[in-house]
């Protein structure tokens, strides 16, 4: 039964439950038999977030779920695995030291323990295991630190992740054991490393370990070597027929489409662009479906060469597009239109021109366009009438950097051809231009209090933890990116008043996620699936093409507003 519903954000719910084994339970029933308007149901530790189309199904869902008499959940598949681990993990001298044993005490533990894949998430391949009985439904209380009658521990995270955890690192925190498929932040302890594939797409089932899956780990006394990540960028094939050909591709220019929404549970983020309103505006511009894939820009420095008369629209950030056009184009086009007589003079070697952003515009075969950097803003998106052609994984071509699916970034040198026909309908878009950050002053960012607002919270109502969130002028980190924004306070943090750990639980685009550092990450497009920090409030779905334009170093002010009606709330 559900035990608690909690808001996440405007059209989310975050079901709490006494047990994992409630939490399968209620997940596979409501896979099987989704409400009206759900589009996921994703599982974490002691919760399932359900995330729906529009608020009025979420706010229907709310009265229903209470009411729910979920079957046993079945695992008809299920798997023995064994995975060999070399115990060298820069955590494990101090956490077993902080457990009160050897670091060979915790490696007879680790390798004792029958485990048992209970629900993916954080990244594709990465699923979080626990002792067999939690999973009978046998949890207990446990204090950090300390063995339970069952054998298993519960086990802190760092106050703050790393930014970097190897592909292939075992580790563990709170009741589970889990291993990074690929190179990603994490706040996990490292005990060892593994070379087992945990994730393929060219598997029927890209996930090594699965719900259901018992899991052993073996020691192994040499060192292990990660040769390669288990999910790395698709290599994509040239193409036959070349459109438009990358000269440079600036500090960074990925392929992004609207993403892969719906695979949470293989524990796929979303991913796509992180201003989907531009990308959307700049496909409409040149007559594409809005999901089909095109470039996005970061900090400018893309030129691109055309190979066939083609028509582009760009979008985003505020600016400067030329469109450079050498001679031999020049006086081929003048030849061919009939003009440049004998005794006229030369063309120069290169001529330019300034094209407006939003709004398609032509490029003819041998000219380049070069996107200098943004004024205002940090991304850019360039659609290319037809949609640029690249190899779908999961069913999109857009590059996530959390998970590595997806093409590589692109580099000088790379054609793209066109994944349909060049419409004739262009210059007609309904999607709104994004907002971009404030000439002057701070950005501000709206946002919706909960799920765990109460762990911020103070006596008799009050909520000092969201006074400080709105209340500290908050700087965009220089360690963000697609992920999320990472953000500074200036020495200020936003201060726990409830002690503990958080079981990893779903977050949902624009969570407001709070380490016990104090200071907040907002996560963007590509922020893992789960996550175990407390999540202070969610940025309102309107503002988040906003975030994803803030440069490092941009001030920030969050408000409070209602889910209804977008308006500040005391």
């Amino acid at each position: 039964m559900v035990s608690a519903v909690h808001w996440a954000g405007q059209r989310a719910l975050l079901l709490e439950f006494d047990s994992l084994a409630e939490v399968m339970r209620f997940h596979a029933h409501l896979t099987a038999e989704p409400l009206a308007g759900q589009r996921e149901a994703t599982a974490a530790a002691r919760t399932v977030l359900l995330d729906f189309r529009r608020r009025q199904d979420a706010v229907a869902a709310a009265r229903q779920v209470k009411r729910i008499k979920a079957k046993a959940a079945e695992y008809p598949a299920a798997r023995e695995l064994t995975l060999d681990v070399h115990y060298d993990g820069e955590d494990l001298d101090s956490l077993a030291e902080d457990l009160g044993m050897s670091p060979q005490a915790l490696v007879d533990w680790h390798t004792s323990t029958t485990w048992v894949g209970a629900f993916g998430g954080f990244a594709p391949g990465f699923t979080y295991c626990v002792p067999e009985e939690l999973v009978r439904g046998e949890s207990g209380r446990r204090r950090r630190g300390r063995k339970s009658e069952r054998g298993s521990f519960t086990v802190a995270r760092h106050s703050s992740p790393r930014t970097y955890v190897p592909a292939g690192a075992v580790a563990l925190a709170g009741e589970f054991s889990g291993i990074y498929p690929r190179e990603s932040p994490g706040g996990w302890q490292l005990i060892g490393t593994t070379d087992a594939p945990l994730w393929d797409v060219r598997r029927s089932t890209p996930a090594l370990i699965r719900p259901g899956d018992t899991v052993r780990y073996r020691q192994r006394s040499e060192k292990i070597v990660v040769s390669s990540p288990a999910a790395s960028p698709t290599p994509s094939p040239a193409p036959t027929d070349t459109v438009v050909e990358v000269v440079s591709p600036g500090p960074q220019t990925l392929i992004q489409d609207l993403g892969r929404p719906g695979l949470s549970d293989l524990g796929v983020p979303r991913s796509g662009a992180a201003d989907p309103a531009s990308l959307r505006q700049a496909n409409q511009l040149v007559g594409n479906e809005e999901d089909a894939a095109g470039f996005e820009v970061l900090y400018g420095g893309l030129v691109l060469k055309a190979h066939q008369t083609t028509v582009l629209a760009v979008t985003g950030a505020e600016t400067e597009l030329t469109v450079e056009t050498p001679a031999d184009t020049q006086r081929s086009n003048m030849a061919v239109s009939g003009t440049g007589a004998s005794g006229e003079p030369q063309a120069p070697e290169v001529s330019t021109r300034e094209v407006t952003m939003r709004a398609p515009f032509w490029l003819f075969p041998g000219e380049r366009l070069r996107l200098a950097a943004p004024a205002r803003g940090i991304r850019n998106y360039i659609a290319v009438s037809g949609g640029v052609a690249r190899e779908r994984v999961l069913g999109s071509a857009s590059t996530d950097v959390l998970s590595g699916l997806g093409p590589a970034p692109v580099d000088a040198g790379q054609r793209f051809g066109l994944n349909g026909a060049a419409s004739r309908f262009v210059g007609i878009a309904d999607v709104s231009r994004s907002r971009l950050p404030a000439a002057e002053g701070p950005t501000v960012l709206r946002f919706v209090p909960g799920p765990r607002e109460d762990w911020f919270a103070g006596p008799r109502g009050s909520n000092p933890g969201l006074h400080a969130l709105q209340t500290i002028p908050w700087r965009v980190s220089q360690k963000s990116n697609r992920v999320g924004l990472r953000l500074e306070g200036d020495g200020q943090k936003l201060a726990r008043t409830r002690d503990g750990e958080l079981p990893s639980e779903p977050v949902v685009d624009g969570a407001l996620q709070v380490p016990p550092s104090g200071e907040p990450v907002l996560f963007l497009a590509d922020h893992p699936v789960t996550g175990g920090y407390p999540v202070i409030g969610v940025a309102v779905r309107e503002d988040l093409p906003l975030a994803a334009q803030l440069p490092p170093g941009t001030e920030i002010r969050f408000t409070a507003v209602d889910p209804e009606t977008l308006l500040p709330v005391s």
